[in-house]
């Protein structure tokens, strides 16, 4: 967002939001405001502001509704106590910069009007939001701010609770308004609209981005054929009233599959593809719409995937520390063996020996030497020992059960780090779902709307058909593995699974036939060798068995199943072959006998 689509939009929101009363304001996020504004002719609407470090930007949401904490941040609590209620009096923009002012009319705790104005600086990685007081004398102070910026932080200005507030700082560039076209000598006529011509027209226009640059030399191009000085100052005058008066629509720049991944207050006629949108926010909504349900994609998988391999890095601590616990428990059968010779021996021990050598009857008689407690008979000693190597047994079996359950939990943790390959929203939020629910995750306390839990819908596995006509379906995470084998599947059909490793259960839905082809089962097997961790390897060992034979142990995590009456197939998941199986898609309801 540059300081051109500002522009559009401060104009859009200052019409639509004059007058407007904040009912109520929410902090979805560190960074993220959500007001809720009501107006006679605006109606109810939400205004959603990010100071994200990335992502900032300012629009009207529409059917969204992020979730908000349990607890309002501090931030949030004194938005509400000197700008809820209050009306919104206009929405400018200083120059061209990238910010923009909503101010505000509230009453205080002594019922007198205060201005105030929140500064939303959409500015990358310095963004913020500032929530500052105009005084009677026109100075402005800072309440409080999404981000707290000291001395040390910041050379020029610190943003800090109860100090003037300074805007940031101006850069060296001209308006278009005030621009020459002998300001664009640094532009290379022969090099068209070129990353360098962008970049020299970003260093000279305040409030200029690339998308805007990249625009403007296109025009100007399309007029004489060439980046001329004259042109371009002709072409820049021109789009400036074009966003001003109003002249084009906003609009979205798509990629080759219509995913909007620019956005500009004017015709993107520089792209291929682009589409028009009525109004600035909306197209700033349709870009976040899209790229931002990507960035929460690749977030969330980043998430997820340090979160499991944390569990996995306390897991295998955990494993060496109980083999250290074993050596040391290992001790019982020597203890038990002393104890024994003790009893047999006991008339030949004195009272009061603090050691003794015995004949070993266990070891061809070789003398054995034994501790001994100075203050116990042979006897005594031999309780004593027996106890030791009774407790040590003990320690040894939890020990054992612990490093079986610590190994299970490692191999769950497997299954689910090859279910976060894929990496749709979908999925990712199902997987985050099961990590909560088996405990590896803290709940995230997320508040529905309607009052109540509401179950999510469950999501469906891939189904492919094979060559042969039958249905393949390959679980994409444990649970979705878990209902597949467990739930869906009947008890003739087929299921695979890569032998010894993490992947997914793969089903062949037999449906009315008498006898699966081989063929089938030989891309099932492929399928499931892809679907694992195996992908990259040749010859992948894949047993196949009937659902009958496959079962799940009580209390066993999602996606663990043991089975039996396999056999082992080897295959390779050569990309082609698999490409060529995972066309043959099918919709979630078709099965092998819907040919």
């Amino acid at each position: 967002m540059d300081g051109w689509t500002l522009r559009r939009l401060a104009r859009e929101l200052n019409n639509a939001l004059r007058g407007a009363r904040i009912d109520r304001i929410y902090q979805p996020g560190e960074r993220d405001l959500v007001l809720a504004v009501r107006s006679a002719h605006l109606g109810a609407r939400r205004l959603y502001v990010s100071a994200h470090q990335q992502f900032a930007r300012v629009h009207f949401l529409a059917d969204e509704r992020p979730d908000n904490p349990a607890t309002p941040p501090m931030f949030c609590v004194l938005l509400r106590k000197h700008i809820e209620g209050g009306r919104i009096l206009r929405v400018t923009q200083p120059g061209w910069d990238r910010v923009l002012e909503i101010e505000i009319e509230a009453l205080d705790d002594l019922g007198d009007r205060r201005t105030y104005a929140l500064v939303c600086e959409i500015m990358g990685r310095h963004s913020n939001i500032v929530l500052v007081e105009t005084r009677d004398d026109q100075s402005r102070w800072i309440i409080d701010s999404a981000v707290r910026v000291s001395e040390d932080m910041s050379r020029y200005r610190s943003v800090l609770p109860g100090i003037p507030y300074v805007a940031p700082p101006p850069q060296p560039k001209k308006p278009v308004e005030a621009c020459e076209p002998e300001d664009f000598l640094g532009v290379d006529p022969s090099a068209g609209a070129s990353r360098a011509n962008q970049m020299a027209i970003v260093e000279k226009l305040a409030g200029t981005g690339p998308v805007t640059a990249r625009e403007i030399l296109h025009r100007a191009i399309a007029r004489t054929g060439s980046a001329e000085p004259t042109s371009i100052h002709r072409a820049a005058l021109e789009l400036r009233a074009a966003v001003e008066e109003g002249q084009e629509p906003p609009s979205v720049g798509l990629d080759g599959v219509g995913r909007a991944v620019e956005c500009a207050p004017f015709r993107l006629t520089s792209r291929d593809r682009f589409a028009e949108c009525e109004t600035m926010s909306d197209a700033i909504r349709r870009l976040f719409a899209d790229t931002g349900e990507s960035l929460r994609q690749s977030r969330l998988a980043r998430e997820l995937v340090r979160a499991v391999r944390e569990h996995m890095d306390r897991l295998q601590g955990k494993l060496v520390r109980l083999e250290q616990e074993w050596e040391d428990a290992a001790a019982e059968d020597a203890l038990r063996v002393q104890a024994e010779l003790l009893t047999a021996y006991a008339h030949e021990v004195p009272r009061g020996a603090s050691e003794v050598e015995l004949p070993n009857y266990y070891d061809d008689n070789r003398p054995l030497r034994i501790e001994l407690d100075p203050a116990l008979d042979a006897i005594g000693n031999a309780q004593r020992l027996f106890r030791m190597a009774a407790k040590r047994k003990r320690a040894r079996q939890w020990i054992e059960a612990e490093r079986e359950h610590t190994l299970r939990d490692l191999r769950y943790l497997e299954d689910v780090l090859q279910a976060l390959g894929d990496t749709s929203l979908e999925n990712l939020e199902e997987v985050r779902r099961e990590l909560e629910a088996q405990g590896f995750l803290a709940p995230t306390g997320r508040r529905g709307t309607g009052g109540g839990k509401r179950r999510a819908a469950e999501s469906e596995p891939h189904a492919f058909r094979s060559s042969d006509g039958l249905v393949i379906r390959v679980g994409r995470n444990n649970i979705q593995n878990d209902r597949l084998t467990f739930r869906k599947a009947d008890k003739r059909d087929l299921w695979l699974h890569v032998k010894d490793a993490p992947g997914s259960h793969v089903v062949i839905e037999r449906g009315q036939a008498d006898e699966i082809p081989e063929r089938t089962v030989e891309e099932a097997a492929v399928l499931a060798a892809y679907f694992s961790r195996m992908r990259d390897s040749a010859n992948v060992p894949v047993d196949v068995t009937e659902i009958r034979h496959v079962w799940k142990p009580n209390g066993a995590r999602p996606g663990f199943a043991l089975y039996d009456h396999q056999r082992t197939l080897y295959v390779t998941p050569e990309r082609s072959l698999v490409e060529s199986i995972m066309s043959r898609t099918v919709a979630g309801r078709e099965t092998s006998d819907s040919r």
